[in-house]
């Protein structure tokens, strides 16, 4: 088992802080989105729900202060009608960074 310093336990960055973590966000187009719950099911971090009855029923992202979403990109992906589009990435506070991150483009449908 390893120890850790103090100095590496306070910049270690927790998956919960907003002040050490910028969590990913998608948008859901409310016009396009026809509520097929295709994206909630395939997200893995639980960040999409379904409200509304009906034809009103549409797709909306938890309202939670740090939201799980790990910009996967799986709920734009599966989504035919173009409803959903990712924000920006997960990122890693203080000394962390990402290495050799493009920016975020829709995925590819085969």
């Amino acid at each position: 088992m390893a120890f850790l310093t103090l100095k590496e336990t306070i910049t270690i960055p927790t998956y919960d802080n907003p002040e050490t973590c910028r969590a990913g966000s998608v948008t859901v187009d409310r016009e396009k989105c026809n509520g097929c719950g295709n994206c909630v099911l395939i997200c893995p971090g639980a960040c999409l729900y379904l409200a509304g009855v009906g034809k009103e029923r549409k797709a909306h992202m938890v309202d939670k202060e740090v939201p799980d979403c790990m910009s996967c990109n799986d709920c734009a992906a599966i989504c035919k009608r173009g409803a959903i589009q990712a924000d920006h990435g997960y990122d890693f506070g203080f000394f962390y960074k990402a290495l050799h991150r493009a920016e975020m483009v829709p995925p590819r449908n085969f």
